[in-house]
């Protein structure tokens, strides 16, 4: 299942924000706490370390562009993804002077501001929190292991990994290349066509070894011996509803 997206809004004006939680909060798993300044805004966001940070340039207390500051020195890498809110275009500028490549005009504008959160839901989701998904691909590894995978095959490794990152996000399963063999390929230093071709040598060296009836009680009614070796896909997407099955 895809994480819940916790969003914290720093805002003069929230009636457009408002308007936009019930939508956003179906369709984006969004979860939406607003404050209307940006001293109570660096409590929340300490408290609650938000995934994205809709913050206005003029606010009380502390303004947009001192919050990301003091925000980026206090979180590190804990950072939330910032949109931005600004009516002038200094204000504009000096969002993306420190890395706030979305900025929405205020007033708000509802459209172009759920086209920004929408955007960077779709980064958080892409995003690999390796030291997360390390026990998944140890439970994927053990699971291949049973399959009589040898471990010393760079597929076995990438499989395990690829496992476990569908196992934490499912709708990567939808795009292999760009959000499962792409951030794989990152962390090997390789590129996504060896990580799909290694893969694929591992499980065809797997299923020329082992017995059909085996595999067939370990895929259930998923994998039928009588269609042929498992795709990547599938022995991704088993393997990883098994790690999920394990990890409750």
């Amino acid at each position: 299942m895809k994480q819940k997206i916790d969003v914290l809004c720093a805002v003069r004006d929230d009636a457009a924000i408002r308007r936009m939680i019930p939508a956003m909060e179906n369709a984006q798993r969004c979860t939406f706490r607003i404050v209307s300044s940006g001293t109570q805004a660096l409590r929340a966001a300490q408290q609650y370390a938000p995934d994205v940070l809709i913050a206005d340039a003029v606010l009380s207390g502390c303004d947009g562009l001192a919050l990301v500051d003091r925000l980026a020195w206090m979180l590190g890498s804990r950072m939330p993804r910032v949109i931005g809110g600004s009516m002038m275009a200094f204000s504009d500028a000096a969002f993306r002077r420190r890395g706030v490549a979305r900025v929405v005009r205020v007033p708000w504008e509802t459209a172009q501001l759920a086209e920004a959160l929408h955007d960077v839901i779709e980064e958080i989701d892409s995003r690999v929190d390796w030291e997360k998904a390390c026990d998944g691909c140890r439970q994927a590894g053990m699971l291949l292991n049973q399959l009589g995978m040898r471990s010393a095959l760079r597929g076995y490794t990438y499989l395990s990994w690829a496992a476990a990152l569908a196992s934490n996000n499912e709708s990567r399963l939808y795009a292999l290349g760009e959000r499962i063999y792409t951030p794989i390929a990152e962390k090997y230093e390789t590129t996504p066509q060896n990580v799909e071709r290694l893969i694929r040598h591992a499980l065809e060296s797997t299923m020329d070894s082992a017995r059909a009836e085996a595999l067939y009680a370990f895929f259930g009614n998923t994998i039928d011996p009588t269609r042929g070796k498992p795709t990547n896909a599938q022995m991704i997407g088993m393997l990883a509803q098994k790690v999920r099955v394990g990890e409750k």
